[in-house]
Parts: structure tokens; C-alpha cells; sequence
């Protein structure tokens, strides 16, 4: 009886160890949905017909396997980046329509590369840290691992025995070898190139069953969960899904994390990995939507690039597996009509069978949040404020999170503002053009470290020409802002605010950010409260860089038309052209246009405020930098309180010819006292604006009672900050 129990255990340990294929995201359950039914689905079915299409033209030209040698952009890595694309899509053919052509396919081009890939050495033109064989950087060899070892498990069962162990033992294990051995800090990394690898390391081992790959990409190299893919489940996100290097790398690295989690709930539902942390993925996928504007472009914090939206190809699969797997959320369809595509899988039949069958489908609901970072959600965040539709919404980002890993960059207390489907004051994002030869291999350009990352560069407090922390990434990472209020509770008056004391040493940086709506208005302004507090005087600079074209000032200013200097030599001010300057004696106002609207910036200035007229674009002599404009307020000072407000109004139509209210509302802004406690705001406009602001900077309970007597006036108020109109 004994023997007959081992005998039964033996047989049923090896039905477990045989892998049925194909096994990742598309397994035998999901072909036979789809053959069933692909062609029901509309946009299941456009979408399988364009891919089909596209492959059957590739099938008629000759196949090319090239020797690497280009940097991002040139011919042999856009080709290796092709040639993965082919035998993905080709694979998903051979298991839905069984034609053998396809199977044919990866087969001769598997051989190629079984053939070239043990003679390769590292990248001719590899970077430094984390150099590839048949890419420049590693990051590219795991996206082509991760769809070649699918397309290889589409055929798994079709190739002979002799041509799998070729594949295995020429292509895959040495380039998973590699990886774990050359790439074990890349590999171990909490960082989207780390998730990219251990999903590349982990489906190779699902295919191959080897559990000891698939074991070290959830847990790390060592199996120490110092890396691996739960810890960067653990690690890389807030507790409400905040991804620590802002929405533009959320939407790159969730395709990762959606490959493999599908790939890991058909291989391995007893990691629950879609409920693992409260459901992390979802929050994820939904925190990233929300980073977006109503455009669907990514509001481009750290490294981001403008033109990448929700319309990624990234996004297709996780809005598909966020359906299928967290309750058909109606709002996704719209998404998902948008993108006008599907991924190739039962999560996308299934997505494509409910965008069929919904009667009414809910727009997608942009909101006013707030994100903590950081695993434990004490790493600062982010605030977003919203007004008004899709159509025509404001929108106020507020950046007090932590530095952002590698791709961060040094911007404590900055902001961003989008109106009328447009950036209105802009964060430049990354200096990069990517894919483009020319410039720089594609990679990111020499400026993105000498001008980008630095403070500067954004909209936010520059103390002494200096960046945050001297430019030093481990100090900035380790020492985030604070939230201090958000609230969004009032659609006519949200307001957010942060503190930093550690940016400078001695400085202590506070801001206060608020969308104000008013019946006296077209539209809600923005009011920007920043309160510097310092025992030693400083320079303090404060950039607003607009988008749009400069119409009219209300003080004197020179312009420099001859001859031209830079704002200063270095951390970023040597980019930086000085075309104008100029002092007001009292409230600046500085109108711009862009598109149909006027917007101004009004903001306390005396005598002894500097206002500065800048442009990117200075000792740039490749031409990699925008010259996109700004402004610059200087003021030298221990304590200073800069208070602005940006006025979106009026209204330009060049079509009928005619300008209304191009004038701001607003006339002054003055700061009536500031102390430790509380800071009290005047601000007066036309039509009998007059406002009073009253922000407690001490404490910041909702239900605490404050006083303030300023002259012969007495305020009380209820909580951090209150408006009296």
C-alpha cells in the first residue's frame, strides 16, 4: 500500500512539473474562447484582422535577423524590437487559426537567432550600467524575452524535441543567465527595469518549468525578497497606487506587472497575485489614469515625454485585465473605444463582447485626489485639482512626493496647470528624443542632466542659484516634503499644501495651492500661497514657465534685443536666456495667449523684486532644448512670502474678430501679516472683488478654531485655511 501512496505522489509531482502549453497569457481555455468567438466582437475582431494583416504581409518579405550594432532608433534595434512584435503576433495566429505558416515562422527565425545569440558579446553601444547583447540596454533584451518566450509557448507542442532544446539552450537559459548573473543588481532592482527583467526571468521559467527562475523573479536573486516581482508590488507602490516615478513610468512599467500577473494567476492562483496587497493592481492602473489630462496625455513629472498617452499600447492590456478582473467597470469602455483596439487575449475578447453589448457607457470620471508615495504612504505625494468638464477642465498638479528613483528629478513643492485641453504653465519633462539617432542614440541628451532635473527647470522656489539637495539624488530620496491639507470637498474652493524643510539647509519652503471659483468670475483662478522662512538672507528665484505667447506687462521692462546673457553659469541657469527685465512697484500683472483664452499671472512685487523675462535654449549648440519661455521673480530676503494668482480669462477669436476681457479681474494681491502661526492674504479685483486669506501655518486640523487680529480687524475661521469674500 505504501509502495502504491509513493508511486501515485511520483506520478502526480511530474503531471505537475509538465507545463501544458500554451501557458502564459494565452492557454488552451483562452484559444478556444477565442476561436469560438473572435469574430462576434466587433473590435475584437478589427483587432485580430489588422494583426493578422500586418503578419501575413511580413510573411511575404524576407526575414532578417541582423548582427546588433545600433543604439536606440537605428536599424538593428528597431529590427530585433520587429522581429519580437512578428513572432508574437505570429504565435497568437498559429493558436487560433492553426495555420502552419506561422508556427514556420518563429521556427526560422528562432533558428536564427539560436544561431547568433551564443556568439554575441555585449552591446557595441551598451550603456555603462545595464548593457544588453542584442540591445543597448538590458531593458530592451527583457521586452524581447517576454514576447518571444510567448510566441515560443504558442508552438511549444508543434516543434520537434531536438529544436526546443536548441531554443533552450541557445536563446533562453543563457539569456535568462545573464540576467541573473551579469544584470543581479538590475535584476534585484526596485525599479521599472527591474519588474521588466523578473517578468522576462519569471515566464521564461513558467514555460520552461524551471522553478528556480520562476522562484527567484518573485523573490530575488537570492530569494531574500530584496527584490523580485512581490517586492516590487510591495515597494514601488503607495498604498492607493501611486507608482513612486509618476503616471508617465506607471503606464510603461503596469505592462509588466499585467503580463506577468495574468501569466502568474493561470500558472499560480495560489498567489491570489491580483489580490495580493489589497489589490494593489487595480489601484495602480487607476492611480496612473488619474496622473492623466483630459487629453489622455501623461502630466509629465521626473523624465516623461508629452507625447505619450492613455492610447499606449502599454495600457491596452491592463485596461483589458482590470475589466476582466475587478468587476467590468462600465467607465474603462470608454477608454477602451478610445484606444480602438484590444489586446489579443481572453481579456480582451471579454472587454470587447461588454463594449458590444453596453447600451450607455459613463465617461471616464477625471477627479480631484490626492496620492500619498511611498510604500508606507509617508513618502510626501501628489495633489490634483479639477474643474469643469472634459471638455474645457482646469487642472492643478501639486508635487510633494519623493524624488522618483532614477528618473526623478529635483522639483520639491512644483506644480503644472492644464486648461482648455492644453499645458498652460508646463514642466518641461524629459530632454530626450527618443528613438531618434541623431539625437544622442535616442537616449537621454547631456541637457536632460544639465538642465531637465534641476530645480530651475520647474515651477518652484530656487534658493541661491542652487538645486534641491545640491543635486544629490540620495539625499532627496530620503527626505521627501510633508503633506500638510488637501481638501477638495468644495468644488469652488479646493485647496492643497505642502511643507519642505530640507531642501535647503536653513530654508523652510511652504506652499499653498487653491482652485477659487467666484460668481464675479468666467473661471476658477489659481492661488499660489509660498512662505520662505530663513535666519540668513537668501536669493530667492521663483520660475513660472507659460505656454503661449507673451501680450502685455504692467510695469517697465528693458529688453535685451542686441545682445543677449545667460541667468547664471550652472544648475541649470546657464540654459537659461535672459531676454528682459524689470520691477513694479507694487502688485505685477503679466498677460500671455494661447489658443482662445488669456491667462495672467498677478503677483505681489515692490522695488526691490527683480521680474525676469527668460528663455530655454542658451550654450545648447546641438539645439536639444524647447525655447519655451518664462518668468522669474528674484527676490533677496530672509523671510518672503510669494503670492500669485494665475487668471485663466477674456476670449480671442481670430475667425469672427474679436477680443473680449483681456484684462485679468484682478488688480492687487498684498500680504496683510505673516508670522509662525498664520498668513492673511488681501486681494482686490474689479466688480467689487475683495478677498481675505487666512491660512494657519502651525496647525492644520480640520476642526481646530483659530483668531487673528490684524489693525483693527478681528478673524476667526474653522480649520487649516478659509476664503472671505
Amino acid at each position: 500500500m505504501k509502495k502504491i501512496l509513493v508511486l501515485f505522489l511520483l506520478a502526480l509531482q511530474l503531471s505537475f512539473g509538465q507545463s501544458i502549453h500554451p501557458t502564459l497569457l494565452m492557454t488552451k481555455k483562452a484559444v478556444a474562447e477565442i476561436k469560438k468567438d473572435f469574430d462576434k466582437y466587433p473590435l475584437f475582431n478589427e483587432s485580430f484582422a489588422k494583426a493578422k494583416k500586418a503578419i501575413d504581409e511580413t510573411l511575404t518579405k524576407p526575414m532578417d535577423v541582423p548582427f546588433p550594432k545600433d543604439a536606440g532608433g537605428g536599424y538593428t534595434h528597431e529590427k530585433h524590437k520587429q522581429n519580437y512584435n512578428e513572432m508574437y503576433i505570429a504565435g497568437i495566429m498559429y493558436q487560433v487559426t492553426g495555420d502552419i505558416k506561422y508556427a514556420l515562422f518563429i521556427r526560422d527565425m528562432l533558428n536564427q537567432y539560436a544561431q547568433m545569440y551564443p556568439k554575441l558579446g555585449k552591446h557595441p553601444q551598451g550603456k555603462i550600467e545595464m548593457t544588453g547583447k542584442l540591445f543597448w540596454q538590458t531593458l530592451n533584451e527583457t521586452v524581447w524575452l517576454i514576447h518571444t518566450i510567448q510566441a515560443y509557448d504558442c508552438i511549444y507542442d508543434w516543434l520537434k524535441p531536438e529544436e526546443r532544446k536548441l531554443y533552450k539552450d541557445n536563446i533562453f537559459v543563457p539569456m535568462c543567465d545573464y540576467f541573473l548573473t551579469e544584470c543581479e543588481e538590475e535584476f534585484d532592482r526596485i525599479h521599472n527595469h527591474g519588474t521588466w527583467m523578473v517578468t522576462a526571468v519569471g515566464m521564461t521559467g513558467l514555460v520552461l518549468d524551471k522553478k528556480d527562475f520562476i522562484e527567484k523573479s518573485l523573490h530575488g536573486s537570492k530569494l531574500d525578497d530584496e527584490g523580485g516581482f512581490i517586492p516590487q508590488l510591495d515597494k514601488l507602490f503607495s498604498p492607493d497606487g501611486y507608482y513612486t516615478e509618476g503616471g508617465y513610468y506607471a503606464r510603461y512599467a503596469l505592462w509588466p506587472f499585467f503580463i506577468y500577473a495574468e501569466s502568474l494567476e493561470n500558472n499560480r492562483p495560489d498567489l491570489n497575485i491580483f489580490k495580493h496587497r489589497d489589490s494593489i493592481l487595480k489601484k495602480a492602473f487607476y492611480s496612473a489614469l488619474q496622473m492623466t489630462y483630459t487629453n489622455g496625455a501623461f502630466m509629465p513629472i521626473n523624465d516623461a515625454l508629452k507625447e505619450k498617452t492613455w492610447l499606449s499600447q502599454e495600457l491596452v492590456l491592463a485596461s483589458n485585465v482590470v475589466f476582466e478582473r475587478y468587476g467590468h467597470d462600465l467607465e474603462l469602455l470608454n477608454l477602451v473605444k478610445e484606444q480602438n483596439q484590444v489586446s489579443l487575449t481572453s481579456a480582451g475578447l471579454e472587454t470587447a463582447a461588454a463594449l458590444k453589448e453596453a447600451k450607455t457607457i459613463p465617461p471616464f470620471s477625471w477627479k480631484s485626489i490626492s496620492f500619498v508615495d511611498g510604500a508606507d504612504g509617508k513618502q510626501g505625494g501628489i495633489g490634483i485639482l479639477r474643474w469643469g468638464s472634459k471638455e474645457d477642465m482646469e487642472t492643478l498638479l501639486f508635487k510633494y512626493s519623493s524624488h522618483g528613483l532614477s528618473h526623478g528629478h529635483f522639483d520639491k513643492l512644483h506644480f503644472l496647470f492644464y486648461d482648455q485641453g492644453e499645458e498652460i504653465i508646463q514642466d518641461y519633462g524629459a530632454a530626450r528624443f527618443l528613438n531618434v539617432v541623431q539625437k544622442f542614440g535616442g537616449r537621454y541628451l547631456p541637457e536632460n542632466d544639465s538642465y531637465a532635473l534641476h530645480t530651475v527647470a520647474h515651477n518652484t522656489l530656487v534658493v541661491d542659484e542652487r538645486s534641491n539637495f545640491d543635486f544629490n539624488r540620495n539625499k532627496s530620496e530620503n527626505n521627501p516634503p510633508s503633506e500638510y491639507f488637501y481638501n477638495a470637498d468644495d468644488p469652488n474652493f479646493q485647496f492643497m499644501s505642502a511643507k519642505d524643510f530640507n531642501s535647503y539647509p536653513g530654508v523652510e519652503m511652504h506652499r499653498t495651492m487653491a482652485l477659487v471659483n467666484d460668481e464675479k468670475l468666467d473661471r476658477p483662478i489659481v492661488l499660489d500661497i509660498f512662505r520662505i522662512v530663513s535666519k540668513d538672507e537668501h536669493q530667492y528665484d521663483l520660475p513660472f514657465y507659460y505656454m503661449g505667447h507673451l501680450v502685455d506687462a504692467n510695469f517697465d521692462y528693458k529688453a535685451y534685443v542686441n545682445e543677449k546673457t545667460t541667468m547664471g553659469n550652472k544648475n541649470g541657469y546657464q540654459h537659461l536666456w535672459k531676454d528682459a527685465e524689470g520691477k513694479s512697484n507694487s502688485t505685477a500683472i503679466i498677460t500671455w495667449l494661447n489658443k482662445h483664452r488669456f491667462y495672467s499671472i498677478i503677483t505681489n512685487a515692490d522695488p526691490s523684486m527683480n521680474i525676469y523675462f527668460t528663455q530655454i535654449g542658451a550654450n545648447d549648440p546641438k539645439f536639444n532644448l524647447r525655447n519655451d519661455q518664462g518668468i522669474m521673480l528674484r527676490k533677496k530676503a530672509k523671510d518672503f512670502v510669494f503670492t500669485s494668482i494665475i487668471q485663466p480669462h477674456g476670449e480671442f477669436d481670430p475667425t469672427l474678430e474679436f477680443t473680449k476681457n483681456s484684462y485679468p479681474d484682478f488688480e492687487n494681491i498684498k500680504v496683510l501679516f505673516n508670522d509662525s502661526n498664520f498668513t492673511a492674504i488681501d486681494i482686490e479685483g474689479k466688480n467689487g472683488i475683495k478677498w481675505i486669506v487666512l491660512i494657519s501655518n502651525s496647525d492644520n486640523k480640520t476642526d481646530s478654531k483659530h483668531t487673528l487680529k490684524i489693525g483693527d480687524k478681528d478673524f476667526s475661521w474653522t480649520g487649516p485655511i478659509t476664503i472671505i469674500k
